[in-house]
C-alpha cells in the first residue's frame, strides 16, 4: 500500500493539532454542563425565596402588628372600676325574712376596688360596733361588667356576741365614662352554724370618688 507508514511522524503532528483544538472546547463545554444547572437552580430557587421572604417581612408581620396594636388600643381605651366609689344600696325585691319595702336605702358608704383584684367596702349605716368593714375579690366578666364576692363579720347590738359571717356579691355594670357604676347586690347573713339568717338585695349604684370631688352627705 502506498502513503505515509500509520505512525508517521506527519500523521501524529495532525492529531496533536486537532486535540490541543479540541480540548477547550470540551472544557467550556464542561465547564458550562457543570455550572448552568446550578446558577439556573440557585436563580430559580434564591429569588423567589428572597421576594417570597421580603413580601412577608414587609406584608404580614406589618399587618398583624397593626391589628395587636388595635386590640390593645381598644382594650387601653376602656375605662376600669379600680379606684374609690361612693355607694348607695336600695332594697329591691327584699320580701320574706326580713321584709323590706322597695326604695328602702339598706346601706350608703365608700368602696375601693384594687388592681390586683381585692376590694373593701366601709359601711356608712352599720356602726362599728356591729361590724362595718367588709373585704373581698373582684372579677371582671366581660366588657365593663364585674362581679364582687366578699365578706363581712357581725355581731349582736351589744358589740360583745358574734353572729356569723355576711356574705354581700354584687353585679356591676361601669358606664362608658367610667365615672358610675350601677347593677345589683345580695346579702346573706348566717349564724356560725351555717344557717340563713336574713336575705337582702337590691340595686346598686356609685359614683367615683376623684381629686376633685368634695362634700357629699353619707346617706
Amino acid at each position: 500500500m502506498g502513503g505515509e507508514p500509520a505512525n508517521s511522524p506527519a500523521q501524529e503532528e495532525v492529531m496533536k493539532s486537532l486535540v490541543r483544538k479540541a480540548v477547550p472546547v470540551l472544557s467550556a463545554l464542561a465547564l458550562a454542563t457543570v455550572v448552568v444547572p446550578y446558577a439556573h437552580a440557585g436563580c430559580g430557587q434564591y429569588f423567589p425565596a428572597s421576594l417570597n421572604s421580603a413580601q412577608h417581612q414587609m406584608g404580614s408581620p406589618y399587618l398583624l402588628r397593626s391589628a395587636f396594636e388595635d386590640d390593645n388600643d381598644s382594650h387601653k381605651a376602656e375605662p376600669s372600676i379600680v379606684g374609690t366609689w361612693k355607694e348607695h344600696w336600695i332594697s329591691e325585691g327584699t320580701h320574706g325574712v326580713p321584709d323590706i319595702p322597695d326604695g328602702v336605702e339598706i346601706d350608703a358608704g365608700y368602696s375601693q376596688w384594687h388592681s390586683d383584684g381585692t376590694e373593701e367596702n366601709l359601711s356608712g349605716l352599720r356602726s362599728p360596733l356591729i361590724g362595718n368593714v367588709c373585704f373581698g375579690e373582684w372579677i371582671k366578666t366581660g366588657a365593663r361588667t364585674y362581679r364582687m364576692n366578699h365578706f363581712g363579720v357581725s355581731y349582736d347590738p351589744t358589740g360583745q356576741n358574734l353572729i356569723g359571717p355576711a356574705r354581700i356579691q354584687q353585679w356591676l355594670t361601669l358606664d362608658e365614662k367610667g365615672m358610675a357604676t350601677s347593677g345589683k347586690f345580695t346579702i346573706d347573713q348566717y349564724d356560725e352554724s351555717g344557717n340563713l339568717l336574713a336575705h337582702i338585695q337590691g340595686k346598686i349604684i356609685g359614683t367615683r370618688v376623684t381629686m376633685n370631688t368634695g362634700f357629699e352627705p353619707v346617706a
